[in-house]
């Protein structure tokens, strides 16, 4: 493999890198390439100047060799994250795909990749990806961005790199569904810091997620719940949610959602912003709202993850019955 990595014959290296990818599906063929320093070579091949298709297959193989434990440490000790830097940036949106799921899986997987990351600048090159990426991969340096803000570095330099406001624009309808996914669900995970919360309520994030409550992907729905609930932990938020139009109303429609993820979101955020004044009145003026509750706490008689929604679905009627 270093003497292809050499060699002028790009058609010879490249048929050496498919027929490694073909190999690095067998485990016991991942441990003995890495044994063999192959992360290293795939590092440099996966910048080889005027050789897309070099690249394509490398940063490929280096996404197949993410998955595996071995995989990551040799690519953590080995560079990788600050190596496949410039790939984000590559002419290919093959070798850009590549090098993102590779960097996922490492950010995933692993608390040292997460780190690796941070280190070599990720936060703010995601944030900036976030919003020039084309439309069909700009969900994968969201998601990306996703992991380096589990790091209190990460987060600080998302901060300061505009995250929140760029996750706003990348809520907008007319973007694809993945993207208006993981921008609300990084949006959401962003807003677990005060600052965040600020910048969200001031971008008129709570009416734009408000408006992702109806949209026909579940993903999408339960990502706006998720992120509205992380945003009006703030009494500016809970204004912000009572006055976004029909936002209680689709919350409260949402309750009959078919999917779990979107119901233990909505209730979470049902019994956050019941503690408004009006969004508490709305919710029990309403003929659906506590009885659809009440149905949820039935339901979760047997046990699962019924009994847990149970859970939440009693916090949330605690919530919209309370006196003051």
């Amino acid at each position: 493999m270093a003497q292809i990595s050499q060699s002028s014959n790009a058609e010879l290296r490249q048929n050496a890198l498919a027929v490694l990818c073909e190999e690095l599906r067998n485990p016991y063929s991942s441990a003995g390439v890495v044994q063999a320093g192959v992360v290293s070579i795939l590092n440099g091949l996966s910048l080889k100047p005027n050789d897309t298709g070099t690249r394509e297959a490398a940063t490929k193989a280096l996404s197949a060799l993410s998955i595996d434990s071995n995989g990551r440490s040799s690519m953590i000790e080995s560079g990788t994250a600050l190596a496949t830097l410039p790939c984000l940036s590559d002419s290919s949106s093959v070798v850009r795909s590549n090098a993102y799921d590779c960097l996922q899986s490492l950010s995933t997987l692993s608390s040292s990749g997460v780190t690796a990351l941070v280190a070599a600048g990720y936060s703010e090159v995601c944030v900036t990806k976030s919003g020039d990426e084309e439309e069909e991969l700009r969900h994968l340096p969201l998601q990306l961005l996703y992991n380096c803000i589990k790091n209190e570095e990460g987060l600080a330099a998302a901060l300061s790199a505009g995250a929140v406001e760029t996750c706003i624009q990348n809520l907008a309808r007319t973007l694809p569904s993945l993207v208006k996914t993981h921008a609300a669900a990084t949006l959401g995970f962003l807003c677990f810091a005060d600052s965040a919360k600020v910048a969200a309520i001031q971008g008129d994030a709570v009416p734009m997620l408000a408006e992702l409550l109806d949209d026909d992907y579940w993903k999408v729905r339960a990502s706006a719940a998720g992120a509205l609930m992380s945003i009006i932990q703030t009494d500016a938020g809970k204004k912000a949610l009572n006055t976004a139009p029909n936002c209680v109303a689709k919350l409260i429609t949402l309750l009959k959602d078919p999917n779990l993820s979107v119901k233990l979101n909505v209730l979470k955020t049902i019994a956050c912003a019941a503690v408004h004044p009006e969004a508490r009145r709305e919710m029990r003026d309403s003929s659906d709202c506590l009885p659809v509750i009440h149905q949820i706490m039935d339901d979760s008689s047997g046990g699962g993850e019924e009994a847990f929604l149970g859970k939440h679905a009693e916090i949330a009627r605690e919530a919209v019955l309370w006196k003051p």
